[in-house]
């Protein structure tokens, strides 16, 4: 593709330059502080409100609860602003009209959806590695016990699902031209996602395995292999051709 270098290190400066820069390291810190938190206190909340009876059903604070509440803020909260970032990526140069430089420019129209989906993977790793540093030196600060594998296999897992997430908001971007129709397509993809993560069939099978994925690993539970790959596997392959369809579209549109 020609001009990809050159179209990835602008989007990349459009990241810095905008709400992208701030919004996803904020968010994904601080509900790492409210993870550990919640976790923490939680039990003497809930106890203070229905009882003691009900306080003492309840497990201790321990740092798999903190690691837990961590995996459920990602998949229930955090995806949705991610999902949100990339609905704009395409659609907003179409709408602004910055979408016609690409035409007088020797670049390839088609790099530009990849372009503007590795900037914004390159912000949601860093992110993503932010938070687990906030998340391991609370559940630390608490607990004194914060194994650092069991959260580092949880947001590993949760960054890779929501990579393909991302890649299909910016590839609806790419090919419907509007960001509330993207982003639309992208909560609507997740929530059937949650829904198929319920049956085992499915889960083991797409990516709906990746959002049980964290939850297992912050547990300590044993993953096996194919439980791994295949979900993996399956999203990799639906990321590329997603990303592919939206990069044919944007090639072929009028700008």
């Amino acid at each position: 593709m020609t001009g990809f270098s050159i179209l990835c290190k602008h989007e990349l400066y459009a990241v810095w330059r905008t709400w992208h820069r701030y919004v996803l390291p904020t968010v994904l810190c601080l509900f790492g502080v409210m993870s550990v938190v919640l976790s923490r206190f939680a039990p003497d909340i809930v106890g203070s409100m229905m009882g003691e009876a009900v306080r003492k059903a309840m497990p201790e604070p321990n740092w798999h609860e903190a690691y837990n509440q961590w995996t459920k803020n990602l998949a229930q909260t955090v995806m949705f602003v991610v999902i949100f970032t990339g609905a704009g990526a395409t659609s907003s140069l179409v709408s602004s009209g910055r979408a016609q430089l690409l035409a007088v420019r020797p670049v390839s129209r088609a790099s530009q959806p990849l372009a503007a989906l590795v900037a914004r993977i390159a912000v949601l790793a860093s992110a993503s590695l932010a938070g687990m540093a906030v998340v391991w030196a609370a559940t630390f600060g608490f607990y004194r016990k914060a194994p650092l594998a069991p959260l580092a296999a949880a947001t590993a897992t949760w960054f890779a699902c929501a990579c393909f997430f991302l890649a299909v908001t910016v590839a609806m971007s790419s090919l419907t031209g509007s960001t509330l129709a993207a982003a639309g397509i992208g909560v609507g993809s997740l929530l059937l996602t949650m829904i198929g993560s319920a049956f085992e069939p499915i889960a083991e099978r797409s990516p709906a395995g990746l959002l049980t994925l964290p939850s297992s690993f912050a547990e300590g539970k044993t993953v096996g292999a194919a439980a791994i790959a295949v979900p993996f596997a399956t999203s990799l392959a639906l990321m590329v051709l997603v990303v592919v369809l939206g990069a044919k579209s944007f090639a072929r549109r009028e700008l």
